[in-house]
Parts: C-alpha cells; structure tokens; sequence
C-alpha cells in the first residue's frame, strides 16, 4: 500500500478547491433564480468544502491507499471530472449532488479513512456522469 504524499495531499487540495470555486461561480451566476434558503445552503457546501480544501494543505496525511498510484489517479481524476460538470449543471439538485458528493470525498480523504474512498469516488463520478449525461436534467 501506497501512502498519500504531503505533495498529492497538497494537490488534492487544490482540486477540491478548485471545485469549490467553480460551485460558487455557478452559485453566483444563478443568484437570481435560488431561494434564500438555496443559496445558503450552496454557500454552506461551498465552506464545507474550501475548508477541507485547507485542512488538506496544513495535514501531513499519511494516508493509506489500497491499490496505490492508481487509487491516486482515480482520486484525481473523479475531482477533475467533477469540476468539468459544473459547467452542465442546469438544475440545484445537480449542484447539491455534486457538492455533496464532492464534500463526502473530501472528508474521506481528509480523515483518512480508505475504506470510505472507493464509495466516495463512485459517488462523486456517479453525480459527474448525471450532470452531464442530462440523466436527471428534470432537477429541483
């Protein structure tokens, strides 16, 4: 088993944030048709998330990834996708999904938890693949 670097931790971090950001610019692109208690519960996520983001930054995980690079590879690349989907997200149930999902990731990583991962990415890719399929395009 390979363990998560403090540099891959560094660099998670930075993707979680990135999607963070691109959730808020969605967020505020859409201000004018979210409710009070939908925008606030966007910026909750978006918190949620950026905070984690820097919690990633200061730990030094140790963490243990069962199948090593590939497992860090696919850690990557599910955030990578998830930041790509918010650009097709076209209702709020799509951004709550993805910020949701993206939050469940972040604290799996975050509290090292490994057996949690595989089911957070799967979750997190599986959102991804709603949005911009246009599965669930009916939203909230």
């Amino acid at each position: 088993m390979d363990k998560l670097s403090f540099d891959d931790a560094f660099e998670l971090g930075n993707q979680f944030r990135d999607a963070a950001i691109a959730l808020g610019d969605w967020r505020i692109q859409h201000r004018g048709s979210l409710s009070k208690a939908e925008w606030d519960e966007l910026d909750s996520q978006e918190i949620l998330l950026l905070n984690t983001a820097s919690s990633l930054y200061t730990s030094a995980i140790g963490l243990a990834l069962a199948d090593g690079q590939l497992a860090m590879e696919r850690l990557r690349m599910s955030v990578k996708e998830a930041k790509a989907a918010v650009k097709h997200i076209t209702a709020l149930k799509q951004a709550l999904d993805l910020a949701s999902a993206l939050v469940l990731l972040a604290g799996a990583v975050y509290s090292g938890n490994a057996a949690s991962i595989p089911s957070a990415i799967v979750a997190l890719e599986d959102a991804a693949e709603t949005i911009v399929s246009g599965t669930d395009s009916q939203g909230a």
